[in-house]
């Protein structure tokens, strides 16, 4: 019983995601009027093109389930831009002990207190998706997600976790309304 306890207890936050999202909109834009869009990207030397094309994979995938359709560049209502920065971040742990707080022959003698300090350096990804009005050429939609980098084994395990990051910043992307 203790076991299969302490197994669901790490099964549980194993399974916790760590994707911090955030968003925002223009309330003025009448979102209901957006029926088609395109993907813009060019991909840049050194990029990681196999991530874009998972990027890239997971939005279509995300927008059609919504409704929308994917078209050319000429006959869209928005288009979807997307952007990737990697930061290498330091995260500083501090632990205060007690230490020597124990019963002695003429009462209770002093603790002390010692510290442990521990230095964490670990990168962070943040991927941001922009829906753009080609009219007025500004983002009427923005969603970014922010995560510890994580280390996949397959490709299969990639496009799971790109999946799992695109589907969590569309998440308060409209669904296409039908007239």
């Amino acid at each position: 019983m203790k076991w299969t306890l302490l197994f669901s207890f790490v099964f549980l936050f194993s399974a916790c995601s760590t994707i911090k999202v955030e968003t925002d909109y223009n309330p003025d834009f009448s979102f209901g009027t957006l029926s088609a869009f395109t993907i813009i990207h060019k991909d840049h030397t050194g990029d990681d093109t196999l991530a874009n094309d998972r990027i890239i994979n997971a939005v279509k995938k995300n927008l059609t389930a919504k409704g929308y359709k994917e078209t050319n560049k000429s006959t869209a209502d928005y288009y979807v831009l997307f952007h990737t920065d990697v930061r290498s971040k330091t995260n500083i742990d501090t632990d205060y002990q007690h230490v020597g707080m124990y019963p002695y022959r003429y009462g209770y003698q002093g603790a002390m207190m010692t510290t442990s300090t521990r230095v964490y350096t670990y990168d962070e990804g943040k991927l941001m998706v922009d829906i753009v009005d080609p009219d007025q050429n500004k983002i009427i939609w923005r969603g970014i997600a922010t995560d510890r980098i994580k280390s996949h084994e397959t490709p299969e395990q990639r496009t799971e976790y790109i999946d799992e990051v695109i589907t969590s910043v569309l998440k308060t992307f409209p669904k296409r309304v039908t007239p």
